[in-house]
């Protein structure tokens, strides 16, 4: 029986539980087989890259990170650079793409390949301009992939719209920059560019960081214009402290949560905390939010039994918010971020 092959980018550490949540729920799933250290190829009977981005948009699914049909698939050991190239043009245009792509080239593992990827990308690219496309790294709405792997190379073409991140195999690359005071803030950061929340939202108005030290995550909403309080009672960050719309409380979340008048557009929760309790958490800093406001929580799963921690999160969540996004973004380790809309 033919199937559709589906090429999915996931978390090394993540393998096992994507594989299962995968299984659970593309019901015409044949295999799920790992290809790579961050790939797997989902062999389903009708599902494609567009249905696979779909579930994640309802999210059933929290850990592809990126997606693209697979139009063909080569043992590396027997074919040459040169003759996965060569399939480039037949399989953009059986796509029925326009004249202009992105081609993207990402590896997945230990590769013995005699080339490096700028080369592959040069060459690649110049086969499809010497065929009349116009070849960019990001921005066309139709990406051309070639993955390497340890024994395959696989090429697939798709709608970036449908591909859950326009980066290359979802490997989003974030500079540290000299203002950066955590590392936490890469989190961040990547969320606001997978799901950004607040696009076209201005005045920015009032946000609220839990377990806020060193001052990361409250760094990048002041300086997206959020009126910012940072509770925690150990210290800021004298760089935070300094900026103009940050506040200071120097106290627990469960403190200023019951003690507490104010109102916000926007709450952020990076915590320590059981998936559990940080989900009853958030129901009950529900109040705190003005009428459609917005919730971003970390539910930090570790590694066992994560699907059914993941399951009992969201049941708990659903009292009070809409569960807009969720995925374990690539600077998450064992864990996932959730975008809430708290009901209106």
């Amino acid at each position: 029986m033919a199937t559709r092959k589906t090429l999915l980018s996931v978390a090394a550490d993540s393998w096992p539980v994507a594989k299962d949540e995968l299984l659970r729920h593309v019901e015409d799933a044949v295999e799920v087989r790992r290809v790579g250290e961050e790939s797997a190829v989902l062999e389903a009977a009708h599902t494609t890259a567009k249905d696979v981005a779909a579930l994640a948009r309802q999210v059933p699914l929290v850990f592809p990170r990126h997606l693209t049909d697979v139009v063909a698939e080569y043992d590396h050991a027997t074919t040459g650079l040169d003759s996965v190239i060569d399939f480039l043009d037949p399989a953009v245009r059986e796509f029925h793409a326009g004249p202009e792509v992105s081609l993207q080239i990402w590896l997945s593992g230990k590769t013995a390949y005699k080339f490096s990827r700028h080369d592959a990308w040069e060459n690649a690219a110049q086969v499809l301009i010497d065929r009349g496309y116009q070849v960019t790294r990001t921005g066309s709405a139709v990406a051309v992939s070639i993955c390497f792997t340890p024994k395959t190379a696989i090429v697939g073409v798709n709608r970036v719209a449908d591909s859950l991140s326009s980066w290359p195999g979802g490997e989003v690359r974030l500079s540290k920059t000299p203002e950066q005071v955590s590392r936490a803030e890469f989190k961040l950061e990547e969320l606001f560019k997978a799901h950004p929340i607040d696009a076209g939202v201005e005045p920015k108005g009032r946000a609220l960081d839990y377990g806020a030290a060193p001052g990361g995550w409250t760094r990048i909403l002041a300086e997206r214009g959020y009126r910012t309080t940072a509770v925690d009672p150990g210290d800021l960050d004298p760089r935070v402290l300094k900026l103009p719309n940050v506040v200071h409380e120097r106290t627990t979340a469960g403190n200023f949560l019951r003690d507490t008048k104010d109102r916000f557009d926007l709450i952020v929760n990076d915590m320590k905390m059981s998936p559990d309790r940080s989900s009853r958490f958030m129901v009950d800093s529900a109040r705190l939010l003005n009428p459609y406001g917005a919730a971003v929580t970390t539910l930090k799963t570790g590694s066992h039994h994560v699907l059914e921690q993941i399951d009992e999160s969201f049941a708990i969540l659903g009292a009070a918010y809409d569960i807009e996004f969720a995925r374990q973004l690539r600077h998450n380790r064992n864990e996932l971020t959730v975008v809430l809309r708290r009901f209106g």
